[in-house]
């Protein structure tokens, strides 16, 4: 029997699990905002019911919705009624229905909006990170090239440049010295990138597929962790220097395959310049390995969901 869900890219699993995180996401801010009544504004906490129940859970959701459901959530726990005030003016002030890719810049975000992502963005970096935005030139140039990306995955990659489409309404342009590019379960749906990494096309493939992965992994994880071990139980994988728990590593063997997919077919189209060709099969060759040893750690000490085995041991084939 095929499984219900595995490694390879598939738009209707998508839309499946975008609509169940939506309906899941708006259930918990009308649940939360009902419980807030006596502490809201009555006409904010009717404009922020509405807005909230307008929202077509079918269709792409803003990732900033979700980070605010998160911020909501731990405002209930603490009883910040502030915050919980601020949350309520912020739904009903703001509209969080996404049609298309958006192409963010910092100073474009709302300051609340603005706060959240860094708080995200910035959770495993010591001490924090710092975000500004870079020069017009600077952002022109990173949106040409994953507007170029995209493109290159449509035409090499149909299967996943759907579920790209599907999952991903929001790229997020920044310069920060500590951060990279990224994506965090509370911004569901966003990636973040910095302005002025040196990109080949190639590369942007590579940040796409990797990217992508985990909101698909973020969409499977709200119902079932998939790894079972402890975040104290950590080790040292191929893709970063310092020791992650295993579910970081899963997550990075899974990242891989999908990028091994996504750079064979790019490769295999023969779309790239003579020396992306040549940058895209250097790449290729760094992934098999760093995907043989983390699937090696993984195999060896994760203690895995049903689900956790079947998307793991789907990654071999993609990988192959």
């Amino acid at each position: 029997m095929t499984p219900l869900f595995e490694a390879s890219p598939c738009e209707k699993r998508a839309l499946f699990l975008r609509e169940k995180i939506n309906q899941s996401l708006i259930s918990s801010l009308l649940h939360l905002l009902e419980a807030a009544e006596a502490v809201l504004v009555p006409e904010v906490h009717q404009s922020s019911l509405q807005n909230l129940y307008s929202l077509n859970i079918e269709e792409k959701i803003s990732s900033f919705l979700h980070a605010l459901n998160a911020e909501l959530l731990q405002a209930f726990t603490i009883e910040d009624i502030p915050t919980i005030q601020k949350i309520a003016y912020n739904i009903a002030e703001n509209r969080f229905q996404i049609e298309e890719i958006n192409f963010l810049r910092t100073y474009e975000l709302p300051t609340y909006h603005r706060e959240l992502f860094e708080k995200s963005a910035g959770f495993e970096i010591p001490g924090g990170a710092t975000f500004t935005s870079s020069s017009p030139e600077g952002n022109q140039r990173i949106k040409s090239l994953f507007q170029q990306g995209l493109n290159l995955i449509a035409q090499s990659c149909d299967d996943l440049y759907k579920e790209i489409t599907v999952f991903l309404g929001e790229i997020f342009t920044f310069e920060s010295p500590q951060v990279k590019y990224g994506s965090s379960f509370n911004l569901f749906g966003l990636i973040y990138v910095r302005e002025s990494l040196p990109f080949t096309p190639a590369d942007v493939v590579d940040t796409l597929a990797h990217e992508a992965a985990h909101l698909y992994l973020f969409s499977l994880s709200a119902d079932d962790p998939l790894v079972l071990n402890p975040p104290e139980e950590r080790y040292i994988g191929s893709l970063r220097k310092d020791k992650r728990p295993l579910i970081g590593l899963y997550h990075g063997c899974f990242v891989i395959s999908r990028i091994l997919y996504a750079l064979r077919a790019l490769y295999s189209h023969k779309l790239l310049s003579e020396e992306d060709q040549a940058r895209c099969a250097v790449l290729i060759e760094e992934y098999k390995v760093k995907y043989a040893s983390l699937l090696e750690i993984i195999q060896k000490h994760a203690k895995m969901t049903t689900l956790g085995q079947s998307i793991l041991g789907s990654t071999i084939k993609l990988a192959s």
